[in-house]
């Protein structure tokens, strides 16, 4: 069973936390930042999760011209999340948040949108007006 702790790295004026609370509300849950300690005492952050540990969440935020290094970013983020139901024993709901500029790497005819797909990893646009678009499943 992981150990759950907070991080304290997402601050309450960032995107990220925009982001955050748009998809809490959005799935009907609170989700914050947290350090997850699990055996052999590995750290892992995420950038969101429940108390109930069904949903996790990584994020995206860049606000600027998309680069290749940001779907790099993303694409480890995926890769993460995916170990992370496989270790969780809550097999929880995966969801990335991106910012709307870094929504172009997950376009219907890119491979990173069908490996999502595929892997049943929800990805959401996360717009300049905060609203959402679920742009993978």
């Amino acid at each position: 069973m992981a150990h759950i702790g907070t991080t304290g790295r997402i601050s309450e004026e960032s995107t990220e936390h925009a982001m955050l609370q748009a998809l809490g509300s959005l799935l009907k849950v609170t989700l914050e930042p947290r350090t997850l300690v699990l055996p052999g005492n590995l750290r892992v952050e995420v950038e969101g999760i429940d108390p109930a540990e069904s949903v996790l969440v990584q994020l995206v935020p860049y606000l600027g011209v998309p680069r290749s290094t940001h779907r790099m970013g993303a694409l480890a983020d995926m890769f993460k999340l995916v170990w992370l139901r496989g270790v969780l024993p809550t097999r929880p709901r995966l969801v990335m948040c991106v910012a709307e500029a870094q929504a172009r790497f997950f376009t219907p005819a890119s491979w990173p949108s069908a490996a999502a797909t595929d892997l049943h990893i929800d990805i959401y646009s996360f717009r300049a007006d905060g609203s959402l678009e679920l742009v993978t499943r």
